[in-house]
């Protein structure tokens, strides 16, 4: 089971988008876990994911986090898939991220 994180400011709407993926990955049949975190608590998100991706608003920490994850898959989430959350899209790019 792949288990991504999608990180972002506060959680709200990543939180619902987190949601929407993982609809879309079980009637697809993936075997994916998708949940939300918040940047602050990095460490904790981080220990059991596969891939860590960063929503457009915190995509300036994207070095930070490289540093202080240099054993985890990062990735950041394309502005216009967040926005319009395009779960078709987000599922492309972490089949492609963890493939």
């Amino acid at each position: 089971m792949k288990n991504v994180k999608l990180l972002c400011a506060a959680g709200t709407s990543t939180t619902v988008l987190a949601g929407k993926v993982q609809e879309a990955a079980d009637r697809l049949g993936l075997e994916m876990k998708v949940s939300a975190a918040a940047l602050t608590s990095l460490e904790e998100a981080a220990k059991d994911a596969d891939l860590l991706l960063l929503t457009p608003q915190v995509e300036f920490k994207l070095d930070v986090v490289k540093m202080s994850c240099p054993d985890k898959k990062i990735a950041v989430l394309p502005a216009e898939a967040f926005a319009s959350m395009d779960t078709e899209a987000i599922i492309a790019q972490i089949n492609r991220e963890l493939a």
